[in-house]
């Protein structure tokens, strides 16, 4: 039998339909399986979230500072239905040993919260302690798409007028002997030492502003202690260049969707995904270093109720003389 040309064609032609055919079956069985991932993933992320955990960390200062173990609680964003993270803070201060309490800001996730803020930090007002604001203790959050969870994070929209009970939350605090570090300084007399503390508020929403240290930094012995709640490089080489010992932030979720064995996706600042959570050196322009704590909180956006790869947390970071 012999084959014309148009016969030919007309094989290539069937067969060429079967690969594009076999090729789309292909890709949207990726497809498929793609949307279905995702759907477990998000399945999960909503478990996580209401699995916190404490983390442990160890900070050895190169010089004569005090033995202080400090006890970080950052991005709580309380709202309704969130009861687990009240247990388990509870949980914490009647187990766990600490010197004093560091808040990092970011308390409310509504309007109404103010009675779960305060009962979070109630087990925790008769230790000395200190905090910062965040912008959700100014402002109520907002609706975002979730692609914002996804890509660089620009600052939320301007706002002036806050909605937030912040200064009733301010006012107990400072009550109970909290340093309040919203550009500001102040120092913590602990049994073991002297902790001279500075810091800033939320960069953010472009409310930092550096201020001169308390006396008490300058003190032979004295633990240099700097405190915000959004670790903009500015901030933190800030602190860092002023002598700070160790640095305490929170505000990244540590990336709140990350993926297994890559870490963060987006750290909502400018600072590297490398620095999105946990203890790491950091180093200024000027070559000055400082250890840097960014917690991964314990809280999620009432608009996007997941953590992936990212469980809540809350962190014990023992400070010693190497």
């Amino acid at each position: 039998m012999t084959l014309t040309l148009t016969d030919t064609a007309a094989s290539f032609s069937r067969r060429g339909l079967g690969v594009l055919r076999t090729a789309g079956a292909v890709i949207g069985g990726l497809g498929l399986a793609g949307i279905a991932a995702g759907g477990a993933a998000l399945a999960w992320g909503s478990i996580e979230r209401t699995m916190p955990t404490l983390r442990r960390y160890d900070v050895p200062i190169e010089r004569d500072v005090p033995e202080v173990t400090i006890l970080q609680i950052a991005d709580l964003h309380l709202f309704a239905g969130q009861e687990f993270l009240l247990h388990f803070l509870s949980d914490v201060a009647s187990s766990e040993r600490f010197d004093m309490v560091v808040a990092t800001g970011d308390n409310f996730g509504s309007l109404d919260a103010f009675d779960m803020v305060m009962d979070a930090y109630r087990p925790f007002l008769s230790y000395p302690g200190a905090f910062v604001l965040g912008s959700n203790d100014y402002y109520s959050p907002i609706p975002k798409p979730w692609t914002r969870y996804l890509m660089r994070s620009t600052p939320p929209p301007a706002r002036f007028v806050p909605d937030l009970p912040y200064l009733p939350m301010v006012r107990q605090m400072r009550d109970a002997g909290w340093v309040d570090l919203s550009n500001a300084s102040g120092t913590l007399s602990l049994s073991g030492g002297t902790v001279s503390l500075l810091g800033t508020d939320d960069a953010h929403i472009f409310r930092d502003r550096m201020v001169a240290p308390a006396s008490s930094w300058e003190e032979p012995g004295a633990l240099r202690l700097g405190i915000t709640h959004a670790p903009y490089t500015r901030v933190v080489s800030a602190l860092t260049s002023e002598g700070a010992d160790l640095i305490l932030a929170g505000h990244t979720h540590g990336g709140q969707i990350g993926i297994p064995g890559m870490g963060a996706i987006i750290t909502n600042c400018d600072i590297a995904r490398h620095y999105a959570k946990g203890l790491n050196r950091w180093e200024a322009p000027d070559g000055s270093q400082a250890w840097l704590h960014v917690s991964a909180g314990l809280g999620t956006s009432p608009h996007a109720k997941v953590r992936i790869a990212t469980r809540p947390e809350a962190s014990l970071i023992h400070v010693h003389p190497a």
